[in-house]
């Protein structure tokens, strides 16, 4: 009926332990792939293989599997990826590398890496697409940068989460007096912010560097 909103059903499948998942994500890829090639010119679940034999852990491997699926296998998104019995954590890593429609490339490359699954997973990727594109002898410089990106927006997640559990810890001793602790916490935290910066100024001239 017009007018009326569909609702998804309420079935769910069993819940996977994180093997079962890995081999269940395996044949998903197999199926959303076929008939699909890569850059060289292979079956594309061949790049998907790499990509998962160069992670480690169950569901790295099961977002290495999926984590072209939603964006090039028609008929695929996250919901279906939920219905089929994934792991809520494994499709958002799904999502965090599947492309969004006007997003440049080094964005998607950002917002990867703000997950630690999906960080881990990319890189895999952009290294694997980095050695397809060298052995056809074609220049690799998009991918050695967005490497260089991709690194650089993960040390700053992770030491944005670093902060905030800095912060929580100072506000606790400060809560019980600890003024020698806050300092030293504080003294911390500085030299941590310092490192990463000079790490970060780094990063940003091989970026710049690479990208002209």
């Amino acid at each position: 009926m017009a007018g009326v909103r569909e609702q998804r059903p309420s079935w769910r499948p069993p819940v996977l332990s994180a093997s079962e998942e890995r081999v269940w994500a395996r044949e998903v890829a197999l199926h959303a792939h076929a008939g699909q090639l890569d850059k060289a010119g292979e079956p594309y679940i061949r790049h998907c293989q790499r990509v998962a034999e160069a992670v480690d852990g169950d569901k790295a491997k099961s977002v290495a599997f999926l984590h072209d699926v939603v964006e090039k296998a028609p008929g695929w998104t996250s919901e279906r990826l939920l219905d089929s019995g994934f792991s809520p954590e494994v499709v958002a890593a799904v999502e965090s590398l599947t492309h969004r429609t006007g997003e440049t490339k080094d964005a998607l490359t950002i917002r990867a890496a703000s997950n630690a699954l999906a960080a881990v997973v990319k890189r895999a990727d952009l290294l694997d697409n980095l050695s397809q594109v060298e052995r056809q002898g074609k220049d690799g410089t998009q991918y050695r940068r967005r490497l260089v990106l991709l690194d650089a927006a993960a040390a700053y997640d992770g030491h944005r989460a670093e902060s905030e559990s800095a912060d929580r810890k100072i506000a606790a001793s400060s809560a019980r007096g600890e003024a020698g602790e806050i300092r030293r916490e504080a003294a911390d935290r500085v030299a941590k912010r310092l490192a990463l910066l000079l790490g970060m100024a780094a990063a940003a001239l091989i970026y710049l560097v690479l990208r002209f």
